[in-house]
């Protein structure tokens, strides 16, 4: 009997011991299912045509120093059966099959330029703008041409491009209201190309409000300084008003374009980008989905477009680039369920109020640190305009003190003329007068090498992002993206930008950008010293889910007067 109870004893720890490391394969087998279960019901209404993976064979990012934030995939275009995907780290386009998501080709373009948009018309030719440059590439059956407006042409704040069957066109925001400009060759035949081997390009029409790639116009509805709808003009003069739902007014909201009778906006909140359908003749929303935020790595420009009735999305994650098409609707009552959470986003935060008014009150009787918002706008300005001349040290680099660290900005293409804009310069902190000295002593003219390694090179002129803000501000030394917080109380987390004032800043640990105002498209409009094919001072445009997406928080200088 005793030898029976220690046999069963024994069977009963044996049993012990191997279900329990079975249970904890299972309970972490369950995990990951649970997982992988989750990250599919996020794109539960797409279907995945096209994947690329994150490698020097398939598709790169830049790092975020010096710019607003990691770029690479900024645009996409279906057209038919192929999918177009814009490679900026590589200098390529890449091709894909809609039907299989094989690849096709490579096209490769000019190595110094850097795209900001990319379209493809129905022939199949690829239009690339570089805003930095303000030139125009066109490939078309391997034949690649270069196109670009005159160094006195200013598309800035610039904020779409795109290609109608007209041919190409920028948008460019205003306060108040869009403006589009139609670019054409200069001269339709016997081109004369240009010291750099590039034809003219010219603007020759303007026309109100956006303009899409249909040719309708459109623009945002605005009531009591926040967006509330939208409205486009059909190219038979018929104008359509629709109403977003609340929760979207901090959004960079835009039309899509049309399918029917079904009318697209992109619409975004702090949880991500959605794509409704509204009911052309009633208004109403009839269909929507949702694309979280947490899925991107970065927002690229063109990321939704429409072709042949279907809509697709570029959604650049981590490990991959995938390109997903829109396969099921949720409901109107779904959509609206799903974001009647933010409908009370916009409300300031109580602490953060009570923070601002304790410092108004801590500062006010300080006079000599002060400095007004207008007196900031006015540098930053000034730095954007300035003119310069560029000789042949400040273009060869050959008085740096260390040429395997210094990088010339894309932006200065030959030497012995005039550039507008103060170069980006990697720890540069000159005002325009020392800016104006240094250039004339032989400094290099800005300094893009942005490696980790090394901080300012000696023998370069200009500024980089924190340095710019520095100057702005007139603090009496050059203040890092993490010092300017010594200097600084914060407004709000990120996504919570409705108090920003102009002079204020959108600061991370990699960029600062200097707060100026919300254009016509909601889009936030800032001075900034950036590389990314800019590379130097420049007023531009980025929507809500980029700065959300890239985690800016809004941060106020201290001693700034509402003057």
């Amino acid at each position: 009997m005793k030898n029976y109870k220690k046999m069963i004893a024994c069977l009963i720890i044996c049993s012990l011991i191997l279900v329990s490391p079975l249970s904890f394969l299972t309970i972490k087998t369950s995990a990951t299912d649970s997982e992988g279960v989750k990250e599919d019901l996020k794109l539960s209404n797409f279907k995945k045509i096209v994947s690329i993976p994150v490698s020097e064979e398939g598709i790169e990012y830049t790092g975020s120093a010096g710019r607003s934030g990691p770029e690479g995939p900024n645009a996409f275009d279906v057209k038919g059966d192929k999918v177009y995907v814009l490679d900026n780290v590589h200098h390529r386009v890449l091709i894909y099959s809609k039907t299989n998501g094989n690849l096709i080709d490579r096209i490769f373009f000019p190595e110094n330029y850097w795209i900001y948009n990319m379209a493809v018309d129905k022939a199949g030719k690829i239009y690339l703008f570089d805003a930095g440059l303000n030139s125009l590439i066109t490939i078309l059956n391997g034949q690649v041409e270069v196109k670009s407006l005159g160094r006195e042409v200013c598309l800035e704040p610039l904020s779409d491009f795109g290609v109608s069957e007209d041919g190409p066109y920028v948008v460019i925001s205003g306060e108040r209201e869009m403006k589009t400009a139609i670019l054409k060759d200069k001269q339709t035949s016997n081109f004369v190309p240009d010291s750099n081997g590039t034809r003219t390009l010219t603007i020759t029409e303007e026309k109100k409000n956006n303009m899409s790639y249909d040719k309708i116009m459109w623009k945002l509805n605005w009531e009591n300084g926040k967006v509330i709808g939208g409205q486009i003009f059909t190219l038979t003069g018929k104008i359509m008003r629709f109403e977003f739902p609340s929760g979207f007014e901090q959004g960079t909201n835009r039309y899509i374009g049309m399918n029917g009778n079904i009318v697209y906006w992109k619409l975004e909140n702090k949880d991500g980008i959605s794509v409704v359908g509204f009911d052309s003749e009633s208004g109403k929303i009839e269909r929507a989905v949702q694309i979280p935020l947490d899925i991107y790595y970065i927002i690229p420009q063109r990321h939704i477009v429409i072709d042949e009735g279907n809509v697709y999305v570029l959604v650049p994650s981590e490990k991959s680039v995938d390109v997903l098409m829109v396969t099921s609707w949720q409901s109107p009552e779904e959509f609206i369920r799903n974001t009647g959470k933010y409908k009370n986003e916009n409300i300031p935060n109580d602490t953060i109020v009570q923070s601002e008014k304790s410092v108004e009150k801590n500062f006010s009787s300080i006079t000599n640190s002060s400095i007004s918002r207008s007196q900031i706008i006015s540098t930053a300005q000034n730095y954007q305009w300035h003119q310069w001349y560029c000789n042949k040290e400040n273009y060869d680099g050959s008085k740096v003190a260390n040429p395997n660290w210094w990088k010339r900005p894309y932006f200065i293409k030959s030497y012995n003329t005039y550039y507008y804009q103060v170069p980006y310069c990697w720890g540069g902190f000159s005002s325009l007068t020392g800016f104006d000295s240094e250039i004339s002593q032989g400094y290099a003219a800005g300094n893009v090498d942005t490696s980790p390694q090394h901080g300012y090179v000696g023998g370069t002129a200009g500024v980089d992002c924190s340095g710019f803000v520095s100057k702005c501000w007139e603090l009496a030394s050059h203040h890092s993206t993490t010092q300017l917080k010594s200097v600084s109380m914060q407004l709000g987390n990120v996504g919570n930008y409705s108090s920003l004032k102009q002079g204020d800043i959108l600061l991370t640990s990699d960029h600062v950008m200097l707060y100026y105002t919300r254009n016509a498209n909601n889009e936030y409009v800032v001075y900034e010293s950036t590389t990314g094919g800019y590379d130097r001072v420049i007023c531009r445009g980025h929507t809500y889910t980029d700065l959300v997406d890239n985690k800016y928080e809004p941060w106020r200088y201290k001693y700034v007067t509402d003057g």
